[in-house]
Parts: structure tokens; sequence; C-alpha cells
């Protein structure tokens, strides 16, 4: 119950009102007791003036001292305080006040890095995202990021792309089949249990079936608290670039996703929002700041860091993410009327890729899945495109209401534009996929590539449901997973990789399309500093500061 603003719907403003304690009771649906308590309070807050007389058949006054606005901004800082933000937001939202200037002055304030109680709290604003903390089935960018703030792996990708030990004190191989690893002592999961041999042995095994397309594991034991051996099937120079996959992030023998080792743990996570405590007793260097509050809010966004530009009174920087990975475009084959070369090619010189940008300012036209990768040239035929049936195009769903169509329908209306109907599906690779080339004659899609470059492509063209493969020749299959049998057992070469593109693109089955770009207008005057973003296109907590030197 908001006593204070249920009082403006009875009583006007700066009025001296005689009422009566069962009639204010009745409109707060409380005891008498009860009401006198909270009007006692709004006068000691000097909200309302209560003027209570005693005697028989005298009745008190009220006056309402304060300005609606002034009682809105009361009640919620009022949630506020018991970190009630979708609540506060909401309160606005429903008195019609949100967009008034003392309101979005006040929720400015509370966002950014805040320094409470020398309790630094990052707070921010952004739309909902179903949260998925289970790491072999987590898929948005957001379930990635909030895994990699709590949860750690065994290697990590540092900047040069390169894996280097993390939870690990020593490993060596010979033979890139036999592997032997030890732990660092002391790394405790959030619950204060240590991390031990034991929770790797399990973690692993579970996610086996994950990775038995990379490396299959013939075995794997513990030997005591931190050391453990692992012996494979068959050579895998890069296993330790699997072993930094996010999917991989060790969990206690109980499995439960949401008990980490990482810098943050997780302290609540519900529809309305997400928060993040620093990790006392993180094994490695301890974030500055101590919490993290997410409020998942479309209505309000905070005005310190936004998606569009300030206005040039205010001091900003524009920070642009740029995200390795491609929108890209398979062409059937394998199956179907593409199966013919030069119809096949004639529509792949056709298609423009600069007209699939959709956004100019986060969007360029890609040449390969790196973002400094070279065009290829391929001569292009003058043959006269001839083909009188209806193609089927299948555009992936990365999440409920995310996902390719737009640029579906750009094909669509390019392959108008070439006398060619055609027909449009959308393919959810949460499902099953089978035999998607048989179903499809041309998929648009999209990949993001993170640090740890040869893991992504290798998933690539080998994960399910694989469509580089699937829309390529047997031939073509053959020979690229033969190829990566030899970077799998030997070690990662960007240029083998670089290879395998050109080869499906000059067989005409691969179109690369655009890279996306992420785009964030950053306020300078605010105290919170060192504004970074990570590969998932999220603010990096871990290198924030609060500085009074704005």
């Amino acid at each position: 119950m908001n006593y204070e603003l249920a009082l403006f719907k009875h009583f006007e403003p700066h009025q001296r009102t005689e009422t009566s304690i069962e009639l204010i009771a009745s409109i707060w649906h409380c005891s008498t007791r009860h009401a006198k308590t909270q009007l006692h309070r709004l006068h000691d807050e000097q909200l309302i003036q209560w003027e209570p007389f005693k005697g028989r058949g005298k009745k008190p006054f009220l006056t309402i001292t304060a300005e609606e606005i002034d009682i809105l901004l009361y009640a919620m800082k009022t949630f506020w305080k018991k970190n009630k933000y979708e609540e506060a937001i909401q309160l606005a939202k429903d008195m019609e006040k949100l967009n008034h200037s003392t309101i979005q002055q006040w929720l400015n304030d509370q966002f950014g890095l805040q320094n409470e109680n020398n309790n630094h709290v990052f707070r921010q604003t952004m739309y909902y995202v179903e949260l998925c903390l289970d790491p072999l089935k987590a898929l948005s960018r957001h379930d990635m990021h909030v895994l990699e703030q709590i949860h750690e792996t065994l290697f990590k990708i540092d900047d040069c792309g390169i894996a280097q030990p993390n939870l690990l004190f020593h490993y060596a191989t010979k033979d890139s089949r036999t592997w032997h690893y030890i732990l660092k002592k002391g790394v405790q999961f959030h619950h204060l249990q240590e991390l031990t041999a034991q929770d790797v042995v399990a973690t692993l095994i579970a996610s086996a079936h994950y990775f038995s397309h990379l490396f299959e594991m013939v075995s794997i034991k513990a030997r005591g608290r931190y050391e453990f051996y692992l012996e494979l099937k068959k050579p895998c120079a890069l296993l330790p670039y699997f072993l930094a996959s996010t999917r991989l992030v060790i969990l206690p023998t109980d499995r439960s996703p949401q008990i980490g080792c990482g810098a943050f743990k997780l302290k609540a996570s519900s529809d309305k929002g997400l928060t993040l405590q620093a990790f006392d007793n993180y094994f490695n260097e301890r974030p500055w700041i101590d919490k993290v509050d997410i409020v998942y809010n479309e209505a309000f966004q905070s005005d310190s860091i936004r998606y569009d530009p300030f206005d040039k009174s205010i001091p900003s920087r524009k920070i642009v993410y740029k995200e390795p990975g491609a929108c890209y475009m398979c062409l059937n084959s394998r199956y179907g009327p593409l199966v013919d070369k030069e119809l096949r090619a004639s529509i792949w010189h056709r298609i423009k890729a600069s007209e699939y940008i959709l956004l100019e300012e986060n969007e360029c036209v890609a040449h390969g899945w790196q973002l400094d990768a070279t065009p290829i040239n391929l001569v292009e035929s003058n043959k006269k495109l001839s083909f009188a049936g209806q193609l089927k195009i299948g555009y992936q769903q990365i999440r409920e209401g995310v996902n390719h169509k737009e640029k579906a329908e750009v094909l669509q209306k390019q392959l108008a534009n070439m006398g060619i109907a055609s027909t449009l599906q959308c393919i959810n690779f949460k499902e099953t996929q089978e035999d998607l080339n048989q179903r499809i004659d041309i998929f648009i899609g999209g990949i993001a590539i993170g640090k740890n470059v040869p893991l992504s492509l290798v998933q690539m063209y080998l994960a399910e449901p694989k469509p580089m493969m699937q829309f390529a020749t047997i031939e073509e299959e053959e020979q690229i997973t033969k190829r990566l049998q030899t970077v799998l057992e030997t070690n990662a070469d960007l240029t083998s990789f670089e290879g395998m593109e050109h080869r499906l693109q000059q067989n005409y089955s691969l179109k690369f399309l655009t890279h996306r770009h992420h785009i964030y207008y950053v306020r300078e005057d605010t105290p919170y500093k060192h504004v970074q973003f990570d590969k998932n296109g999220r603010i990096d907590y871990r290198n924030m500061y609060y500085s009074m030197d704005t």
C-alpha cells in the first residue's frame, strides 16, 4: 500500500480538511491503530500535516503539504531502499509520471556506478532475456555473459587469443592424447567448498557428449585432491582451447549451475532483474565494484549508458564493439534444384551483400568469419538465369522473437527480381533439425565468434546442425572434415580455416552477408570509469571502478 499516494485520491493538496481516523483507515484498508502509526510517520516526513484533536466530538484535520510529484518520488525511494526497482518504475508508469523531468533525473541518478556507504554498486537497466544457467543449453549472449561472471574454466583465452592455464597450477602432455593436470590449491566455490579434482572429473564426464565430435575421452581419473589424468581416443592439440569454452565451466559435483567459483556470485535472479555480488574469496584479482544490479525494464533505460546518442550539450563518448562472426547464407549444393552449379553460381553472384545491411551504423559487409577477412574474387558468369521453380528459404531463430527473418525477406525480394518465387520457413536450432538440407534450398543464419577463435571455427563446421557442411557437396564435407582433423591433432592454423571458407565460396555454397556492430554511448560526466565491453557485447564489470575525479 502506498499510503501517501492513496491520500491524493481523497484529499486536495494544501487544503486543510476535517476528517476521521476511521475514514483514513477505510481508505488504507487497515486498522485504526495502524492508520495512526502511518499518519504520524508521514507527518514526521513532512509530507502531510496531521492535527489530531482530543475531546468528544472533535475531529482531526489533515493537510497534504507536499506536491504530488514529491510524494511519488518519496514512494519510489521507499521501494528503492528495499531493492524493488521494477515496482518503483512501475509506480511512475501507473501514475503517467515516468517522463516527468524530476522522476527522470532521479532515476538517472540511481543508475551507473553508485557509492552507497562505501559499497560500490553498478546498476543498469536492460531488456528482459530469459536466463539459462545450464552451460550446455545456454544460447543467448546474455546467458554466456552471466555464466562468465559466476563461473571459471580450466583454461582462459588471453588477449592474444592463446589458451592459458586458469584453474590449473600445471599441465603437461607428450602426445596430445594423454594429459596430466594439477589444480590450483585453495580455489573456493561460492558456497565456500574447495574446488577439487572430483568436481572437474564430474563436470567433464557430464559434458562429454557435447564435445564428442571434437574429442572423445577414453578415461578421466582423479588422483588425490588436486590431480587428474585425461586420456583421449585420438590426439587433440587444441584441447586447452576446448577446455576454455564457457560450455565447460567447472561446476560442483552436484551440478548446481548457480554455484561457481568466479569473480561474482549470483545473489538473485528473476523476471524482474539480476543481482551479482563480488566474491571476496575469488582466487584471482577481485573486482573493484561490489555489486551489480540488472533491472529488466524497457520503459526506462538508464541515461548514463544508452543505445542512442546524447544531446550535443552532454559530454559523452561512443563505443563501437565489432562482433567477430557473420550473418551468412548457405546455398544447397547437395539436394534440390541448386545442385546445378551454374544456377547456384548465377544466384550467388546476383545476391548483393550490401542490401542486407538493415541498420547502417550497426552492420557492415562481411567477407569472411573474421573482421579482417579479404573478399574473394570469383569470375561472374554472363549466362542468362533460367529457373521456373520455387525455392524454399530457411532462416534461423535465435530465441523467441529474435531471428533472421528480415534478412530472409531481403533474399526473397532479390530472388523475385530474378524472376524466382520462394517461401520462408523459420528454423529453430533448439529443436533437432534432421535432414535440413533435404527441406531447404537456401539457409540464412548467423554465427558469433569470441576470443576463442579455434574453438568457434571448429564448432561451426563440426557441431550440429552444421549447416555449412549439410549444404556443401559430399566431397567438400569429406575434404574439410579431413583438414579439420589435422588441425585438431596438431594445432590451430587459422590459414586452414580461411582455406575452408574460400573452398565453400568457390563452390557457391557459402555467401557472407554482414558483420554486426554493437554501439553504446556513455556519459563522461559520471563517476564510473573504464567502461569496456566483453566478447558478448556486454559491460565488463571486472574492469570498472568509481572515481570522484569526474
